[in-house]
């Protein structure tokens, strides 16, 4: 019987381990078409009306976040360029059309903005939903679902609290999201 189970153990082990891989995911319409050019100011007027903020215009948003432009040529690339510098994780499946989660945008922001979360973070390493109840904390976001989407409106405001944190190192009472 002890054989049988170290067998199992094993077996599940193997599994586990296994299936924590980090292989790459497709990427859904990475040719899709980019909105004409505009700065950060049009950009977030665009998108601050959205019911959902599209994978595609997030994608935009962090890369004027942390670059200051984007002059990608494809949603391919937008994707590629933020998974180059860690903000997107390489086991993501992405979708140019999608409406993005709150988890995945709190992932991008935290990374972006190199937070570094609790115990349970620094175990097993970035994820959406630890990324999201740190910035909850911090009052950058409000409380929800880590798969909840993200309004226009919300991904405007998130973004704005996160522009402030990282020139100060905090996020104004003024700022804050409510429900802390």
């Amino acid at each position: 019987m002890k054989a049988m189970q170290k067998y199992l153990l094993a077996l599940a082990a193997a599994t586990i381990v296994g299936g924590c891989g980090q292989s790459a995911k497709p990427i859904v319409h990475p040719e899709a078409a980019l909105p004409a050019p505009e700065d950060s100011p049009e950009f977030m007027d665009r998108v601050s009306s959205m019911p959902e903020i599209t994978e595609n215009d997030a994608m935009r948003g962090m890369l004027m976040f942390v670059n200051g432009k984007d002059d990608s040529e494809s949603f391919e690339q937008r994707v590629l360029k933020l998974q180059s510098m860690n903000i997107a994780a390489s086991s993501w499946t992405f979708n140019a059309d999608a409406a993005l989660t709150r988890g995945k945008l709190a992932y991008m922001v935290g990374q972006a903005l190199n937070v570094q979360g609790g115990v349970m973070s620094m175990l097993i390493g970035p994820s959406q939903r630890y990324h999201q109840r740190e910035l909850q904390f911090m009052g950058m976001m409000g409380p929800g679902f880590f798969l909840d989407t993200v309004s226009g409106g919300e991904f405007v405001a998130i973004m704005a609290r996160a522009d402030a944190y990282r020139q100060t190192g905090s996020v104004p009472d003024v700022l804050r999201a409510q429900g802390q």
